[in-house]
């Protein structure tokens, strides 16, 4: 190790570094001890919820560089979303654009509106696997909950492929292909609500439920949201077995 010198010349008793350090300009290095304090800074504030990050960004403009650092958002959205359902599954399509991957704080505003939304669209309606069980039945009655169905709302297709707003609903067992439409309803003129209308039974309310997964129901019913690989082996209605063209 080198020795360092005071100012007159003197020999430092309490303070030595490496010779290499003397060959390093002053700003180099008081640049690399920022990154490392905005490294430290980072993996500190990781520590931290969305919403007290957002706090901590306002102390000062290092803490809101730190604070918008895309490996900090990429953390709280993978802690955040191992909690919840995430409607887009395994795969982020929602999360992609055409210039590339959106950075990760927006992605976590836009699952975080999402979840609040309880518009089911066509498309979603189609896409997921439904859980179906009639709710007069209970753990007690069935520990294991084996008269759970796996069903699937298969929709019409207009003739450039799109989904039509109507189609069959088909279950695993016990009962025939049945006629469904997605539509909205008005309660008192005013507040418009969608709902899932099933052959001649009750209308089916849709709602969003607090891990994010859609809900069906109605007073006899309920079928929630899964993706494919939620359903058990050997279980439920195959997308592809059943095409329904306009008009048919």
């Amino acid at each position: 190790a080198h020795t360092l010198t005071r100012p007159n010349g003197g020999p430092s008793e309490h303070t030595s570094e490496p010779a290499i350090m003397h060959r390093v300009p002053e700003k180099a290095r008081s640049t690399g001890a920022a990154l490392i304090q905005k490294s430290v800074l980072v993996e500190a504030l990781g520590f931290l919820s969305a919403s007290e990050l957002v706090v901590a960004s306002c102390v000062c403009k290092p803490w809101k560089e730190a604070a918008y650092a895309d490996t900090l958002w990429r953390r709280i959205c993978r802690r955040r979303w191992g909690q919840v359902w995430r409607p887009w599954g395994d795969s982020d399509p929602a999360m992609e654009t055409e210039n590339g991957p959106i950075p990760w704080k927006r992605r976590y505003a836009i699952a975080e509106r999402d979840a609040t939304r309880e518009a089911l669209t066509k498309d979603e309606l189609v896409r997921y696997v439904w859980r179906f069980h009639f709710k007069a039945q209970t753990l007690e009655e069935d520990p294991n909950l084996k008269q759970y169905q796996y069903v699937r709302f298969l929709a019409r297709r207009h003739q450039n492929g799109s989904n039509a707003t109507e189609g069959f609903l088909h279950m695993e067992r016990g009962y025939p292909p049945m006629r469904y439409c997605l539509e909205d309803r008005k309660l008192d003129g005013k507040t418009v609500v969608r709902v899932v209308r099933v052959e001649n039974f009750p209308d089916h309310t849709i709602t969003r439920r607090p891990d994010w997964r859609w809900a069906i129901d109605n007073m006899h019913v309920q079928l929630v949201s899964l993706h494919e690989h939620e359903v058990p082996q050997n279980r439920g209605v195959k997308r592809n077995r059943f095409v329904y063209p306009m008009g048919a």
